[in-house]
């Protein structure tokens, strides 16, 4: 399936499919003005999730160009890429398990407060089955990052909160997720010689093993980055849309040129790539470059065969943010994009 890209750009190599990644929200059926506040506008915006008192904040990144990779020396982030990113919102926090409790347990949902009052299709209502262990290891509620949860049940959760609230939310490409983390850490671009000094940067912006004392942190209890991104680095490593394959960055170089929007679609199940680092991670490896790829092992207390796909019983150190890309889409568009990434 071939779909435009922003700029109708084509892509390079057999193994990046073209796909439509461009959208903010719905203009059929756009929330009512008292649910968001600038949305027309590349200004910090605020969304309501209809029904209830949670809301999130969605911060402008403008498009422009940069070096996807390169920095760190390991093959899986050479070479340094030119490319090509289209503006786009990004959540200013990672997705709260206040906001997706309201996705999880029907009773806290309903049709009535969607947009339009809009009664949403079967397959768009799915909910989390109940896990048999316990995802956060105790590490959750409210005013926490919801963690443990597999990449297909964020993007679950996307669609879900995309037709509650008009907007076309989803993960970021792995492209999407450096360019924004860059722009508000200058100094994120590789991990320094002198860690003394990584650390000192970090210390007021980032939870990291050194301070976190080994556990989870709530939302928003660090300093913003220059872009007002609170936790893009530290605390908990945020899935991203892309397969993990570590010839990503080569195969886009084949091209010779700066590549727009680049995505490494999935085309099995595991691995994805998670960004960020968490409260676990080491300090150098705090990096905007760094790249890191999902495991089965996320899953080794699951008892079910197959293993659950909305739930990883061992990654309280994974969660999620989403992103709005500022061109909209069509609905036909919107539909392929959810077909394609969560399957049917």
């Amino acid at each position: 399936m071939k779909l435009r890209l922003t700029y109708m750009a084509t892509m390079v190599t057999v193994s990046i499919a073209p796909i439509f990644l461009s959208a903010c929200r719905s203009t059929s059926s756009a929330p009512d003005v008292s649910e968001i506040e600038a949305h027309d506008s590349l200004s910090p915006t605020k969304i309501r999730i209809p029904g209830s008192d949670v809301s999130f904040t969605m911060i402008p990144i403008a498009g422009g160009q940069g070096v996807l990779g390169g920095e760190l020396s390991d093959s899986a982030h050479q070479p340094g890429v030119p490319v090509e990113i289209s503006s786009f919102w990004i959540a200013e926090t990672e997705t709260s398990y206040d906001a997706f409790a309201l996705f999880r347990f029907r009773d806290r949902d309903s049709d009535s407060t969607n947009v339009d009052g809009k009664k949403l299709e079967v397959d768009a209502v799915a909910r989390p089955s109940t896990p048999y262990e316990d995802p956060s290891h105790g590490m959750d509620g409210a005013g926490f990052p919801v963690v443990g949860i597999t990449q297909w049940s964020a993007l679950q959760y996307a669609r879900w909160l995309s037709e509650k609230t008009g907007w076309f939310l989803r993960l970021p490409t792995e492209a999407e997720w450096e360019y924004a983390c860059l722009a508000g850490n200058e100094f994120g671009n590789s991990s320094a010689t002198d860690g003394s000094d990584l650390k000192s940067r970090l210390s007021t912006t980032a939870w990291f093993s050194e301070n976190s004392e080994d556990h989870l942190h709530m939302i928003g209890t660090r300093d913003r980055d220059a872009s007002g991104l609170l936790d893009i680095l530290g605390n908990v490593a945020e899935w991203t849309l892309d397969q993990y394959d570590e010839n990503f960055y080569k195969d886009l170089s084949a091209s010779g040129s700066a590549v727009v929007d680049p995505w490494r679609e999935p085309s099995k199940l595991h691995p994805r790539t998670v960004r960020g680092g968490s409260y676990q991670s080491d300090v150098a490896d705090l990096s905007c470059k760094q790249r890191e790829e999902s495991s089965m092992r996320w899953k080794r207390r699951d008892p079910q065969i197959p293993k659950s796909f909305w739930w990883n019983t061992d990654s309280p150190f994974v969660g999620f943010r989403l992103i709005a890309p500022v061109d909209p889409p069509s609905a036909e568009e919107q539909a392929a994009f959810w077909g394609l990434v969560l399957g049917g």
